[in-house]
């Protein structure tokens, strides 16, 4: 989905099931789990299949287009530098029947993406979480039992509702990961197939930050947080190899078939302003 999302986006956009298989391969999947996994999107409706003559067609479904760019502006736009916070936070108390635990964990767990951290079982707070997007995940899940306020904290911020070592190492990974990269890069030594394959990974591990790091505003945070740090090496590192890898995916559509050689096409972390 990762190389699915960031390179065939665009509502036009198909690609050959062999493309996709062959570049699976730099990864390290063997093309029959490759299969395995595509026929798994398929049968959930995330990827939709054409033919045309005997080679197979991918694109994704417009309900998993739209979830992916929902998903993807969120994670490129995370970490940016941002000092508008009003001091007021976003605080929901729900109540979910025993019976219904399950809910309770997608509720929880949605919650988390939004950066809400639990003072209470039941009791969630984010100094950033928009009430309206909050309200429909509640009221997606059926949750009638729900109140939502925004409010001020007096003293100290609940900042223990949030375990940040995690975050910190997710971050210090990166860092240390994508640097010899960054480095490598500027100097003109990655080519095109190391850098479809890097620019992959590099999504993949910071898409996994919102879920660690709540977003705290940078006044909450010790000034070592390497929030800013890690944020500035991933854009630099997922632009610059932007083109480079968009010139190896071409390569293998081309292989497969030609005639979709033109809509693929990288993105940038500047498109989700």
């Amino acid at each position: 989905m990762t190389v699915l999302g960031d390179f065939w986006l665009d509502e036009d956009a198909e690609v050959p099931l062999g493309a996709v298989v062959e570049m699976m391969g730099a990864f390290g999947t063997s093309a029959a789990s490759a299969r395995r996994a595509i026929a798994r999107l398929a049968d959930r409706g995330t990827v939709l299949s054409t033919r045309a003559g005997r080679r197979a067609r991918l694109r994704l479904s417009p309900a998993a287009r739209a979830s992916v760019r929902e998903a993807a502006g969120r994670i490129l736009r995370f970490g940016r530098p941002d000092d508008d916070w009003d001091g007021r936070w976003t605080l929901v108390a729900f109540s979910v029947p025993e019976e219904r635990r399950q809910v309770r964990h997608q509720v929880r767990t949605a919650l988390r993406w939004f950066g809400f951290g639990a003072l209470f079982d039941g009791v969630w707070i984010s100094p950033r979480a928009s009430v309206t997007a909050v309200e429909d995940v509640l009221r997606a899940h059926a949750l009638d039992t729900m109140s939502i306020f925004r409010v001020e904290t007096v003293g100290s911020p609940p900042l223990g509702a949030w375990p940040l070592r995690g975050a910190e190492a997710a971050y210090l990974d990166v860092l240390a990961t994508y640097r010899p990269i960054r480095d490598r890069v500027r100097a003109g030594a990655v080519g095109a197939a190391e850098a479809l394959v890097a620019r992959v990974r590099l999504m993949d591990a910071w898409r996994r930050i919102p879920a660690l790091d709540p977003g705290l505003p940078d006044r909450l945070l010790p000034a070592s947080w390497p929030r800013a740090a890690g944020y500035a090496l991933f854009a630099e590192v997922y632009d610059t190899l932007g083109p480079l890898a968009e010139y190896r995916a071409r390569q293998l559509v081309t292989q497969h078939d030609p005639d979709l050689t033109a809509l693929t096409r990288h993105h940038t972390s500047a498109d989700w302003d």
